[in-house]
């Protein structure tokens, strides 16, 4: 019976599977049936993942600017508030409201630290800024001018630790004994008054406006003792030709000079004067201003918003010196036989085509020519670079080979002889001559860790300016008095 029972079985397998058959039985079908909870679970780690991809298309492929920093930082916050909204176990439409509390609360937050910047009552980057590499505007008491790039603010004044140019770059620490104390008048010149008349007008770069020099010592101040008259010191730093020009007609000739001294520095100024195309939108005469648009250049500097993004593109690493300056020394030997360590600039040297000579010497020509029409006395100093002065003195000792390689041209001759040629009536005087006289009595007349004039240097050069003066000009006049 059981063995029966078995037979029956298959054979009732076998019909089952068998085709033709009458008997019709319904096969399992095996699906994948997924639950609501998976399925929502892959969803968002693919939306995470999408997210994480956007992400770093906006921080891994490199911010260039500020502007693209904001763009990022916004689109950043979008999307994680997007982020928030896919997965909080909340309703969307309370995820929306706390979106509009938060992103109103930050932006009234900005709204009024950025007030404050409106008003003139705070000024983000005395708390925040540092100077940025050929961005003037980045430190504290400038303020932008669509013509002269930028200028100090009226009647803005600071106190520092000195440090100079080249020990800044060969990370000496600022010395606190050494204070720098400077205050400017109400056009942002170092005068220590405002001024409506002066008798002379002093035009130039850092040379004239002297930021390590103290009021008493600077060569205007000395010029106006040994001359006994009114001096205007309308020199600024980080000026070129083409902005001292500017200089010269909006605060120098309404000043109704009877002399004008314009110092021409074969340093940056050929290098000023290359770049300040490239730095203006408009051209020196186009004779259009737009107040808003630059008052909110000004603010934009000023802004919390710039000078946050600018810490973010401030290196963190500590200062790395500019090896490659101390194979440009020397040691001076002064008139008490103390041996000291001077540094030079790696460009102090850098060869001067004719074209860019021409250029930088336009500016002046047209000074010339603007002091001619007034009857304006119009005088040339040439400011010479720190090697050419020390380069071949007996007291002072090149101490390496890359120093002894190098070579002075005749530049100053060059200037001269291109002024004369161009208008026969510019006066002319050349400080190397009474610098190096000074430096080689013993008397440092350039600073040792920095390219500018030490308060001797100031001296001697405003004596040799004054001497100047007392000459007849060229039209064999007496000087005016």
């Amino acid at each position: 019976m059981e063995r029966q029972s078995s037979y029956d079985a298959r054979s009732q397998s076998a019909t089952d599977y068998s085709p033709g058959i009458g008997i019709s039985l319904t096969r399992p079908k095996f699906e994948f049936i997924m639950r609501p909870e998976a399925h929502r679970r892959i969803i968002a780690i693919l939306t995470f993942l999408v997210f994480l991809i956007g992400y770093g298309i906006l921080f891994f492929t490199g911010v260039t600017n500020i502007r693209h920093l904001l763009g990022n930082a916004i689109s950043a916050y979008l999307l994680a508030w997007a982020l928030y909204g896919m997965f909080a176990s909340i309703p969307l439409s309370e995820a929306g409201t706390r979106f509009l509390l938060t992103t109103g609360s930050l932006v009234f937050c900005w709204l009024l630290a950025e007030g404050a910047v409106l008003v003139g009552a705070v000024d983000y980057r005395s708390l925040l800024g540092a100077y940025e590499s050929g961005t003037a505007l980045s430190v504290t008491g400038r303020q932008f001018d669509r013509e002269l790039l930028w200028r100090h603010e009226s009647h803005y004044e600071y106190e520092a630790p000195y440090q100079g140019n080249i020990g800044g770059a060969l990370c000496i620490p600022p010395d606190p004994a050494r204070k720098v104390a400077i205050r400017y008048d109400q056009n942002g010149f170092r005068n220590a008054r405002d001024l409506d008349s002066a008798e002379i007008v002093v035009i130039g770069d850092s040379y004239m406006e002297g930021y390590f020099t103290p009021d008493k010592y600077l060569i205007t101040t000395r010029l106006s003792e040994l001359q006994g008259k009114s001096v205007a010191n309308l020199g600024h730093s980080g000026y070129g030709p083409q902005q001292e020009l500017a200089v010269l007609r909006r605060f120098g000739l309404p000043l109704q000079p009877k002399t004008v001294v314009w110092a021409f520095f074969e340093g940056n100024d050929f290098s000023d004067a290359e770049a300040y195309e490239t730095k203006t939108r408009h051209s020196i005469n186009d004779g259009r201003h737009n107040f808003w648009q630059d008052f909110w250049q000004d603010f934009w500097f000023r802004s919390l918003t710039r000078n946050v993004s600018a810490l973010l593109f401030r290196p963190h690493h500590k200062c790395m010196p500019d090896s490659s300056l101390t194979d440009f020394q020397a040691e001076f030997l002064d008139a008490t036989h103390r041996a000291s360590t001077v540094f030079f600039a790696s460009t102090e040297i850098k060869p001067i085509s004719g074209r860019t000579l021409h250029k930088a010497l336009f500016p002046i020509l047209e000074a010339a020519k603007l002091c001619r029409d007034r009857d304006i006395r119009f005088l040339v100093a040439f400011v010479p670079e720190k090697f050419r002065v020390y380069h071949d003195l007996d007291n002072v000792s090149l101490t390496t080979e890359a120093i002894r390689q190098w070579r002075v041209s005749d530049l100053p001759t060059q200037v001269q002889q291109l002024l004369e040629e161009s208008d026969p009536r510019i006066e002319y005087v050349d400080l190397t001559p009474a610098l190096k006289a000074a430096a080689r009595a013993g008397i440092p007349t350039y600073l040792a860790d920095d390219t500018h004039w030490t308060d001797e240097g100031n001296r001697v050069a405003a004596e040799t300016i004054h001497r100047a003066l007392q000459h007849a000009s060229p039209t064999g006049l007496p000087p005016r008095t």
